[in-house]
């Protein structure tokens, strides 16, 4: 579906925007979280995925497309946009500035509360740890 396209491409965007943002040792998890929240969370199928985020769709949008983009999401995707945005972030346990700065853009654009960005990057850092366990000692 078109729309499903549009929305896979739009959620790309965004990962890559913060994966970009960042200095991370995480590169090589970024793209393969990305893929596996846009299917596990935003419920795209994997066709989708793989149509949304080729040069074809992603190099004709620039990330001032992106934040009007996401703007227009409704409430529920909005959040799960900026959840999957802070866990790209948190896959090397830290953010950077410019990673800071990224989702300051998209929270403004998405208008969301302070709760709800507090709500979101509590589920960023829960889905993080899923993906990247921490190994506690005694």
């Amino acid at each position: 579906m078109k729309q499903d396209i549009e929305k896979a491409t739009l959620w790309f965007l965004t990962a890559r925007g913060m994966a970009a943002a960042g200095a991370s040792e995480a590169g090589e998890s970024q793209p393969a979280a990305a893929g596996l929240f846009a299917q596990a969370v935003l419920r795209l199928s994997e066709d989708d995925c793989i149509e949304g985020k080729s040069p074809a769709h992603m190099s004709r949008l620039s990330l001032m497309d992106c934040l009007s983009g996401v703007a227009a999401l409704s409430i529920d995707t909005r959040e799960k946009f900026f959840t999957g945005a802070i866990m790209i972030a948190l896959l090397d346990r830290r953010m950077d500035p410019s990673e800071v700065r990224w989702a300051s853009a998209l929270a403004s654009a998405m208008k969301l509360s302070p709760r709800q960005v507090e709500e979101c990057c509590l589920g960023a850092r829960i889905l993080t740890d899923m993906l990247h366990p921490v190994t506690r000692t005694a």
